[in-house]
C-alpha cells in the first residue's frame, strides 16, 4: 500500500463531501481514512460519527446507491477508528493501519455480528447492537 499522507485524506474527505468519487472508487481503506478524518476535525466521536452519515448518505444518493448505507456498519467502523487512534493519538491512518491491520478486514464486522444478524446496508434499517459481546483492543 503506497504511503499517503493526511492532507490527501483531506482532499479525498473534501471530494466525497462534494459526491466526487476517486478515479480509483471508494474503497473499504478510504472510508476508514475519511472516518479518521472526521475524528480528528470533530470535538466528539458522536459528532465525527452524524459528519460521516451525513457525508456518506449524500454520497450514497448521488450514485443512485441510497440502499447502501448502514448506520450501525458506519457506528462500528468509526469506533474501531476511534479506538485506534485512542492508542495512537495523532497517528496518520496509515499508522493505525500498520499497528491495527485488522482495520482494513472488512469481515471484522463479523466478528461482532453474526452474519445472520450483520447489518443489512439499508439506510431505513434500525441500528443493531453487536450479536456478539464486543470484546479486546480497537483491532
Amino acid at each position: 500500500m503506497a504511503e499517503r499522507d493526511a492532507r490527501s485524506d483531506i482532499e479525498l474527505t473534501r471530494s466525497l463531501e462534494q459526491c466526487v468519487a476517486p478515479h480509483e472508487g471508494f474503497r473499504h481503506a478510504d472510508h476508514l481514512r475519511v472516518a479518521l478524518v472526521y475524528l480528528n476535525e470533530s470535538a466528539t466521536v458522536a459528532e465525527a460519527i452524524d459528519r460521516m452519515a451525513r457525508t456518506l448518505r449524500r454520497f450514497a444518493a448521488s450514485v443512485g446507491q441510497p440502499q447502501k448505507y448502514s448506520q450501525s456498519t458506519t457506528e462500528f467502523w468509526m469506533y474501531q477508528m476511534a479506538a485506534a487512534r485512542a492508542v495512537m493519538p495523532g497517528a496518520s491512518a496509515e499508522a493505525l493501519f500498520a499497528a491495527y491491520p485488522r482495520l482494513l478486514d472488512k469481515s471484522l464486522i463479523l466478528a461482532y455480528y453474526s452474519a445472520d444478524a450483520a447489518p443489512s446496508g439499508s439506510a431505513d434499517s434500525p441500528r443493531h447492537a453487536p450479536h456478539r459481546a464486543v470484546s479486546g483492543s480497537a483491532a
